[in-house]
């Protein structure tokens, strides 16, 4: 078993994969893929990138692209998704639930960055995103966890995309919602993940 991911050398949608290999203790090769070495793998068409998009994982001959599905492909393979088949569809959907959030949150720098920010924080972020998501903690068995009693790749994808916000959008905060701050500290402090995030290897 062989894995590769590339990606651009930022943060964006690859580091949810990233952390995945981290947590999971997995190892992997992190290729950087800088503007050149990616329009040589587009020309290559879908049989390289299936959408002339990355991030892509790469297991030996087999390729796949979109984060969400990579993170779920390899939660099945490492015993990090759950069994349940309502189960692993929920936390597929929390999966793309971050992404929605993670869309959004592109849109937040450019012109006007502290006006769209602040009017994320004060209506999406304090209205829907925080409400929801604490309470799909708190309806879970395990607060820890959105999905199950252990690690799953929904943990993983939400884990990245508030992190994100909370460095990047300033006034972003988990001020009163405790499962949601709870979760939050305890991926963190995952030795692996510590041990990554400490490191000081994350791209920005």
């Amino acid at each position: 078993m062989s894995y590769k991911l590339y990606y651009f050398p930022i943060r964006g949608r690859g580091e949810q994969v990233r952390l995945f290999f981290r947590a999971l203790e997995i190892p992997f090769e992190d290729v950087a893929v800088k503007r050149d070495a990616f329009l040589e793998l587009k020309k290559q068409g879908p049989t390289m990138l299936a959408f002339g998009s990355l991030p892509m994982l790469e297991d030996d001959d087999f390729r796949l692209c979109q984060g969400p599905v990579i993170l779920s492909y390899l939660a099945h393979k490492h015993d990090a998704a759950p069994v349940d088949p309502q189960l692993r569809a929920s936390a597929d959907a929390i999966a793309w639930g971050a992404e929605d959030l993670r869309s959004r949150y592109f849109k937040l720098f450019g012109d006007e960055a502290d006006s769209k920010q602040a009017e994320f924080v004060a209506e999406e972020w304090q209205q829907r995103w925080l409400p929801h998501l604490d309470g799909l903690l708190a309806s879970n068995a395990n607060p820890e966890h959105f999905v199950g009693v252990q690690l799953t790749h929904a943990d993983v994808a939400i884990w990245d995309v508030l992190d994100a916000i909370l460095i990047n959008i300033k006034p972003a905060k988990l001020d009163g919602f405790v499962n949601l701050r709870t979760f939050y500290d305890t991926f963190r402090k995952r030795p692996a993940v510590a041990a990554y995030i400490d490191s000081g290897e994350r791209a920005s």
